[in-house]
């Protein structure tokens, strides 16, 4: 389509290439998104932050962090400033690859660079720390959360009572799921299943599922 475009003498413009790189990073064709990108910069055509974001997450999906990475500094040396979506996917993507001391540092830098967090952000952190088993710090930031007024989801609650109850800690889970209850949001299907699978093992009973619902 895009050599169809440049055949019939129409000029692709970044909206063209964004929709393009964003569709080869979805599918999973991230490298093909990326000599996309080259071919669009030879042509004059200068990459903003969506384009950016688009690949650095295709990168960090297919587990190539350290190309997620280096697209980073890349985008900031180009002058392509990083917004709180970019910096959500570099921090997941740290998270998920088990640097979160490196992503606690970058999140811990955002309001420095004039970026302030927010409810997914939050969320992407807290679970990172849950990952690390550092459910104390989970929790605190978590109140930090809320006292930087932002309210946390559903996504929020439900990640943090899935790390207690895989750390046995019942009496925080209960409190993190009336706290939840309270906030208008229920259990989503994964910690229901983690619930139930509890169950079937006899480390909870049926108290605990009356209770989520």
């Amino acid at each position: 389509m895009l050599d169809l475009m440049v055949s019939k003498g129409c000029d692709p413009d970044i909206w063209t290439y964004n929709i393009l790189i964003n569709g080869y990073c979805k599918a999973k064709l991230v490298d093909e998104g990326m000599r996309l990108f080259r071919k669009m910069s030879l042509r004059g055509v200068v990459a903003d932050t969506v384009t950016y974001s688009s690949l650095i997450q295709g990168f960090c999906q297919s587990g190539k962090l350290k190309v997620a990475k280096e697209l980073f500094q890349e985008m900031v040396s180009e002058g392509a400033h990083p917004d709180i979506v970019t910096y959500g996917i570099l921090l997941d993507g740290l998270c998920d690859n088990g640097e979160v001391d490196d992503a606690w540092d970058l999140f811990c830098s955002l309001p420095s660079k004039g970026v302030k967090p927010d409810v997914k952000t939050y969320t992407v952190m807290i679970s990172g720390l849950c990952k690390k088993g550092s459910l104390p710090e989970a929790k605190m930031l978590l109140r930090k959360m809320e006292e930087d007024g932002i309210a946390p989801n559903d996504c929020t609650y439900n990640t943090l009572i899935r790390a207690h109850l895989r750390g046995s800690d019942i009496s925080n889970s209960v409190e993190l799921i009336e706290e939840m209850k309270r906030c208008g949001f229920s259990a989503d299907a994964s910690t229901m299943k983690m619930v139930m699978d509890m169950l079937s093992d006899g480390g909870l009973d049926k108290s605990f599922l009356d209770m989520l619902s």
